[in-house]
């Protein structure tokens, strides 16, 4: 019994052939039918198999030691919030080599982060819009984009993990001019090291640089501050290899390497301390190894005075 019991879906495929049209249309619908249970097995094993990539990032952030013990966790990116400053003091999160077959694209859904028991900034922090009568809107911006401290194209293995980096807690005022081009020339640098290192993965933190002094934005009811400038911190434990960034919140008059510093560096101007569980993370976090960034520079470029 159980050998006809495993014939018998071939005997399905073979029919057809001698069979009549009754008996073909049959079997093709069960045939069918077989397709799509396998597609929503191969849809559930996707499933499975992103919940296990998501577990494995939140498991190496807290094992890489995190700036502070006060953060909170999200699907792949833990941050602290700052109620005076009204975002991130900082924003961890690892880009893996899942972006690189990665389907997902922006989501835009931009919302309040639930998380954040005292509220975040909002829609309204950032501009005002109008329904108009043909069910269009209007906008009425404040100058400033609303800039990912963990770029959501970084998640784009995961549409949850996308969707969550659109909460107002991973949100910062940024110049336009500084947000669509030198920012995200920086985004798109680390996005390029994990094509070119393929077996590796970046742990990397993010933030604007907080300090009491800082201005608000004009109109906005919460308060949110603007930084002056933006850090950023990557690590490559296969390498041992780490980078800092510092850049202003304008738009930059150098290329990116202009802008790198030792991870230390970045330490000492925001007080935070990155990596500290990492093994030997004083040695790495001392050095800029420029070269290994920037290709370029590798091969022989020199850097701009």
């Amino acid at each position: 019994m159980k050998a006809t019991h495993y014939l018998y879906p071939l005997l399905l495929v073979v029919l057809p052939f001698w069979g009549n049209a009754q008996v073909e249309r049959e079997n093709l619908r069960l045939i069918e039918a077989q397709i799509d249970q396998l597609e929503v097995e191969q849809m559930e094993l996707e499933a499975r198999a992103e919940e296990l990539k998501l577990h494995y990032v939140r498991e190496d952030l807290r094992k890489s030691g995190l700036p502070s013990d006060n953060y909170l966790e999200h699907s792949a990116f833990f941050f602290e919030y700052s109620e005076a400053h009204e975002q991130a003091s900082w924003v961890a999160h690892i880009i893996t080599p899942d972006i690189i077959s990665g389907t997902q694209f922006r989501s835009n859904d931009f919302r309040v982060d639930p998380l954040v028991s005292t509220g975040t900034a909002e829609e309204a922090d950032y501009f005002l819009k109008f329904l108009q009568p043909d069910s269009s809107y209007q906008y009425d911006g404040y100058g400033f984009d609303r800039g990912h401290l963990a770029p959501s194209a970084d998640f784009r293995w995961s549409a949850r993990a996308l969707s969550e980096s659109y909460f107002y807690s991973n949100m910062s005022p940024q110049r336009p001019e500084f947000n669509r081009e030198g920012w995200a020339e920086l985004e798109g640098l680390l996005r390029g090291y994990i094509y070119d290192h393929p077996t590796t993965q970046l742990y990397v933190v993010t933030g604007g640089v907080l300090q009491d002094d800082l201005p608000a934005v004009e109109r906005s009811p919460n308060g949110v501050t603007i930084p002056e400038q933006y850090f950023k911190v990557a690590l490559d434990l296969q390498s041992g290899q780490a980078i800092g960034f510092l850049m202003p919140n304008a738009a930059l008059n150098n290329p990116l390497e202009h802008y790198a510093i030792s991870v230390d560096e970045v330490e000492q101007l925001t007080g935070l301390d990155f990596f500290q569980l990492i093994e030997g993370e004083e040695a790495i976090e001392a050095q800029t190894d420029k070269a290994h960034w920037f290709p370029e520079l590798a091969q022989g470029d020199v850097e701009p005075i």
